[in-house]
């Protein structure tokens, strides 16, 4: 079982760094998609724009010519017309010549078939003003509405742009495609946040992709903290357990003693041994009962009916007497209870839960602690009691849930300290009951329990 849970991390890093892959993949794949897709409108938008400004152009500049056979002794005569008015007074096989037509008589015989002549005008220069107003007309159509730079190209070279000014870096460029060209000629458009565009067509799905992966992430952290704290409830439970059968098992094992001497061993039926082993059985008796009012008690701590019985207390008689109680069981450590001069005499508590809680820190600092002992009570807004020692037992993540119910500092299968690891827990609910609060603290080897119980 621990061999699986040791691997459980690094599969889920495992499936982690592939969800993250896949999904970093399929979002490139989509943008790219996007992207060529963002190319192809934009190629077509200013292919169809140049063709519809050459057509305009074209029907703005030209001249429509009538062609005229003339009839009578020279039926190889033509009169070209335009406008009402001769272009052409006759054409004539002596001035072919003028018309760049290698053979004259092939060139009236293609003008027999010709009854209209179109001649269109072309210009070096592109007008961008008129080239944009069409472009902008279709790239609303196509509902974009971005900045751009138009560069007109013949021979390879700049020839004309809509703007003096550059782009910053990440510009895009798309090629003009048109017919209309000459030889070596192209329009250029360029796009200074192509990106931008590119990533907001592509937000949805970017965003569904990223909604995805946080969620599966989410899942997969959750589902491994979850694994983590069954993992300690499943300790905390074990070592309770067996804490709790260590503890019962010696009352148990005394009385029952006990009771086998009065039966089998007391032959003389010696009263005052009797009375030895009753005392015997009847303080382990007791001390059964304590542990059992203490497993209740931790069921009661956390209901919301119960509510303390508090009254007005000197702190100074009602610490020391707590004090002094601890320093007879101290063994050879050294217990200094230090009260802040300035303090208020009386305060608002309820003495018995809240000395329980007193002492369950000085208990718990004999048996983890060092050798000195510090208690420090300061009452002024708020009472305040600090118990430190001079042991740093505990690391960080101990010191974490050191409060938590059942939980008991690992010490494997060893019972040398006695306990079920609910006193730090009642000290918490206590200071909770008083609308304060329980904390721990560990700097410079010291080990503080801090309880802070603001004064009604």
């Amino acid at each position: 079982m621990k061999k699986l849970y040791r691997r459980i991390p690094y599969i889920l890093s495992i499936v982690i760094v592939v969800t993250i892959t896949v999904q970093l993949y399929w979002s490139y794949t989509e943008y790219q998609k996007n992207t060529v897709a963002f190319k192809n409108e934009i190629q077509n938008a200013l292919d169809v724009t140049i063709d519809n400004y050459f057509v305009d152009f074209a029907k703005e500049n030209s001249v429509s010519l009538k062609v005229k056979k003339e009839s009578g002794n020279n039926p190889d005569n033509f009169t070209i017309t335009g406008g009402n008015k001769k272009i052409i007074d006759k054409i004539r096989p002596d001035n072919t010549d003028s018309m760049n037509v290698d053979k004259s008589s092939d060139s009236l015989k293609m003008l027999n078939n010709i009854k209209d002549i179109y001649i269109s005008i072309n210009e070096d220069s592109i007008n961008f003003k008129k080239l944009k107003i069409l472009l902008n007309a279709e790239l609303k159509r196509r509902d974009y509405n971005i900045p751009y730079k138009l560069n007109h190209y013949k021979k390879d070279s700049l020839f004309a742009t809509s703007r003096s000014k550059s782009f910053s870096s990440g510009e895009f460029s798309v090629m003009g495609k048109s017919t209309y060209f000459k030889n070596r000629e192209s329009i250029e458009i360029q796009f200074p946040n192509a990106i931008q565009v590119i990533l907001k067509r592509s937000f949805l799905s970017i965003l569904i992709s990223l909604l995805l992966m946080i969620s599966i992430l989410f899942a997969l952290f959750y589902m491994q903290w979850v694994i983590k704290q069954q993992k300690q409830i499943s300790e905390i439970k074990d070592d309770l357990i067996s804490n709790i059968t260590h503890e019962f098992k010696t009352p148990i094992a005394t009385i029952g003693a006990a009771l086998e001497s009065i039966r089998f061993f007391n032959t003389n039926h010696d009263l005052e041994k009797t009375n030895r082993y009753l005392d015997y059985s009847d303080q382990q008796l007791k001390k059964l009962e304590n542990m059992v009012d203490h497993l209740m008690d931790t069921a009661l701590l956390d209901t919301e009916n119960w509510t303390l019985d508090k009254h007005s207390v000197d702190i100074h008689k009602w610490a020391t007497a707590i004090i002094e109680n601890y320093r007879m069981n101290a063994d050879e450590k050294e217990i200094k209870l230090k009260i802040s001069k300035d303090s208020k005499i009386q305060s608002y508590i309820e003495p018995f839960h809240l000395g329980n809680c007193l002492g369950a820190l000085l208990d718990n600092a004999i048996k983890y602690g060092g050798s000195q002992i510090d208690v420090a009570i300061e009452n002024k807004k708020e009472l305040t009691i600090r118990v430190s020692d001079n042991a740093n037992s505990l690391n960080k993540e101990q010191a974490a849930n050191i409060f938590d119910k059942f939980y008991r500092v690992p010490q494997g299968n060893l019972h040398n300290v006695k306990g079920y690891g609910i006193g730090l827990y009642y000290v918490r609910k206590i200071a909770e009951k008083h609308n304060g609060t329980a904390e721990i603290f560990i700097k410079n080897n010291k080990t503080s329990f801090i309880i802070s119980i603001p004064n009604e």
